[in-house]
């Protein structure tokens, strides 16, 4: 061992002089061994677990299939340009890109690190302590079952990694083939939307009336190219609805907790012994257990979490609606009304079967403009006669009258050969008819469950009074009627292919800079400044109603509340006001300017209004009053009805509703009779005839008030002499009552009772 250490000695010392490469020591081999061992667990550990490339070998073969029949598609497209399939195309190619896109990237960075490892692999060939094992036959032959292993690991992670090289190379090659072909797709389908836009006006065929000599297309050929047609739209539709699922679960989430939330105010309100508050016109369209209720609302905000949707898509969940819409149209609307129903129906079925067919000719121009006839004869039958059935009557009554309008216009464009226009305009009309009808049932339903919310919190807070639900549904009428105009501009100009330019249009008349002096601002930032104000000013006022308050409860109906529902008003207010102030965009030392300014004014002439305001949120701390409280203000006597940020509304025992600002309350002597309880102590004046029967005038009195469940047992009523005389007596009865809101209904009973009973003993009282 001695020798063999010298001899590795000298060699070293011979190393260090002799030129060539630096030998290592034995520590420095072990530690490079163990350095390689440590590298090659990498590589074997990083290519077992193996990367991430299952789902788009499974997916690519699907977007392969899909291109190929976007491509059919748009050569069966040539001569009428199907516009909405066209914007599904777009909308198809682009995702798919955005996904070959993402998966080349991933790809890449897979390779990189493949060819990295490849890199220290054959670095290894090359590394000077493999040179020095094969000189060092002791070194060799001492660690050779390490090096056995060390080699074996090597051999295993080579041929690992050119495996995963070739895998991934033949997944690049047919990602980027597709991706390319998507990129041309795209271009193309942009093209002929350009070509939509400047020559859908243009002459595309003859005028029907010298169309006669034409040569109609075979009727099996046009059954093929239709069938090829929609046999690509099913392929389509079935990618879009597996890369889309996501919307769903969506949906699904907002569905079950509609249902439930439903059905258990429908158990509550039933429970109470209330259910003649859920018949008509309160409830129309809900059920206890409200499957069509729920449908109706999800399949009318489906379409909105994706307005680029396939055309198909939307198609197959308008068809759901409509069918939904006719199980409760058909128990609830009368029969005639209900065949109109059904027509209208199959009228848009024949209007979307229409626009499928790929090559129209002279038969299916002529069935077009039949089918626009009737269209225009339904949208007038629906102006005079079905809008009194729906619940914003009068907006499918302009709706209506739009699809006239649109009918008229597709008919003239058919005449004069503007084929891809009438298309257009004909299922757009449909469309835009049968959602504003379907919208017009969802408004109905949210009416109907905003009434049950109602309903159901009155109950759990043991208000039992009816309340006039017609003043608060206007109110919400309106805000609704707003959102659904809304919501249905934006699908009504999608299916006519303007919806991007208007948006566009907006976004840039909205997002351009502009400056005041030094100060740069845009008009869509201050918009949204006062929209969220106006938004969180309108939810802290009509947030009571969510609880079950109402502006029309009488006195004796008013319940005890805390101060949570004005904290919750005042956190809706803050909370919009800093939303409004971040969305505005303004940097903070312009905003600091404005609230010095703020201040200022405040300090000249908005003293009161500050004053009240932050009475209000002492109010909610220190609490000396509650919602129900009886107090005593300002030489007014009353219950508290509500609380609000400025100022709080008292009703007094006449009906008079009487508002007063909150620095009052707080500054002003407060008498709150009910702060720690509902006890009070009442005082009922009588005088007797003849003095002789103060005895038995005393027993009865005493006995007729210990009898009544309104006093205070524990406590004993005096019964006091205030003055006599041969004549008469006055008493004072002073009595301690449970419930001061039943003060004036228990004197008026125990003065009838009283009375009654000195009557039978010949007592005269006055």
């Amino acid at each position: 061992m001695g020798n063999a250490a010298r001899a590795q000695s000298g060699k070293d010392s011979s190393a260090a002089i002799a030129p060539g490469p630096v030998k290592l020591s034995v520590d420095s081999l072990l530690i490079r061994m163990e350095e390689l061992h440590n590298t090659l667990n990498r590589i074997n550990d990083i290519t077992s677990r193996g990367f991430d490339t299952c789902g788009m070998a499974e997916e690519l073969p699907e977007i392969k299939a899909n291109l190929q029949t976007i491509e059919d598609n748009l050569k069966l497209y040539n001569k009428v340009l199907n516009i909405r399939n066209l914007q599904m195309f777009h909308v198809l190619l682009a995702d798919m890109r955005g996904h070959l896109e993402n998966w080349r990237s991933r790809l890449f960075e897979y390779n990189k690190e493949l060819v990295k490892m490849n890199a220290e692999m054959m670095a290894f060939t090359k590394d000077s302590f493999v040179k020095q094992i094969k000189a060092d036959t002791t070194f060799r032959n001492f660690y050779l079952p390490e090096l056995k292993e060390l080699k074996s690991k090597w051999v295993e992670a080579n041929a690992a990694t050119k495996q995963h090289l070739d895998k991934i190379a033949v997944l690049q090659a047919g990602i980027s083939g597709s991706y390319f072909k998507a990129v041309e797709l795209e271009n193309k389908v942009d093209k002929q939307l350009k070509v939509f836009s400047l020559k859908s006006l243009g002459k595309e065929y003859n005028y029907l009336w010298e169309d006669n000599g034409r040569k109609d297309v075979a009727a099996d050929t046009l059954t093929r190219q239709s069938s090829r047609s929609f046999e690509g739209m099913g392929k389509i539709l079935n990618y879009y609805a597996s890369t889309h699922s996501d919307i769903w679960w969506w949906m699904l989430l907002i569905g079950l907790v509609f249902f439930f939330r439903v059905n258990k105010q429908f158990k509550r309100i039933k429970k109470a012994g209330k259910s003649d508050l859920l018949q008509p016109p309160y409830i129309k369209y809900l059920k206890v257990l409200p499957f069509a209720g729920t449908l109706v609302i999800i399949l009318n905000i489906a379409s909105f979490f994706d307005l680029n949707a396939p055309a198909a898509y939307i198609d197959l969940l308008q068809s759901f609606l409509l069918f939904i819409l006719t199980f409760l149209f058909w128990r609830r609307w009368e029969r005639r009304l209900f065949i109109y129903w059904i027509a209208i129906v199959v009228l848009y079925m024949l209007t979307t079967g229409t626009a499928a067919v790929v090559a129209p000719d002279l038969r299916v121009r002529i069935w077009m403009l039949v089918l626009n006839v009737l269209s225009v004869v339904t949208g007038l039958f629906i102006y005079f006669r079905i809008y009194k059935n729906l619940s914003a009557g009068k907006l499918v009554r302009i709706v209506s009258m739009v699809f006239v309008v649109f009918n008229v216009l597709a008919a003239l464009f058919n005449l004069y050969g503007r084929l891809s226009i009438a298309q257009v305009y004909s299922t757009a009309a449909i469309a835009g008819l049968l959602q504003i009808i379907g919208l017009t049932v969802f408004v109905q339903i949210v009416e109907e469950t905003f009434y049950l919310q109602m309903q159901s919190s009155r109950i759990a807070g043991g208000i039992t009074a009816r309340f006039d639900f017609e003043k608060i549904r206007a109110g919400l009428h309106k805000i609704l009627t707003v959102l659904v105009v809304v919501l249905w501009l934006m699908v009504f100009t999608t299916n006519l292919n303007i919806y991007n330019d208007l948006y566009n249009g907006i976004s840039d008349l909205i997002s351009t800079p502009r400056k005041i002096g030094t100060t740069s601002f845009t008009l869509g930032n201050i918009l949204l400044f006062f929209v969220i104000l106006l938004i969180s000013n309108f939810f802290q006022k009509y947030i009571g109603y969510f609880f079950g308050e109402t502006d029309d409860d009488i006195v004796g109906e008013v319940k005890e509340k805390s101060s949570r529902l004005l904290l919750l008003r005042l956190l809706v207010l803050v909370a919009g006001f800093l939303i409004a102030i971040a969305a505005s965009g303004l940097p903070m030392d312009k905003i600091t300017v404005v609230l010095g300014a703020l201040g200022v004014g405040i300090g000249l002439g908005l003293q009161n209004i500050v004053n009240n305001l932050v009475s209000g949120v002492i109010l909610i701390f220190e609490r000396p009053l509650k919602i129900g409280d009886y107090v005593e203000v300002a030489g007014q006597k009353g219950r508290v009805k509500d609380i609000g940020i400025r100022s709080s509304r008292m009703m007094t025992t006449e009906g008079a509703e009487v508002t007063v600002p909150n620095g009052d309350l707080l500054s002003s002597k407060l008498i709150n009779w009910t702060l720690s309880n509902n006890h009070i102590r009442t005082e009922m004046l009588f005088t007797i005839a003849p003095s002789a029967a103060l005895p038995m005038a005393k027993k009865i009195i005493l006995e007729e008030v210990s009898g009544s469940d309104a006093i205070i047992s524990k406590v004993v009523p005096e019964l006091l002499v205030k003055s006599i005389n041969d004549s008469n007596v006055a008493l004072k009865l002073q009595v301690w009552i449970q419930n001061v809101h039943q003060e004036e209904a228990f004197k008026s009973r125990m003065l009838q009772q009283i009375y009654q009973r000195l009557k039978e003993n010949e007592i005269t009282m006055s």
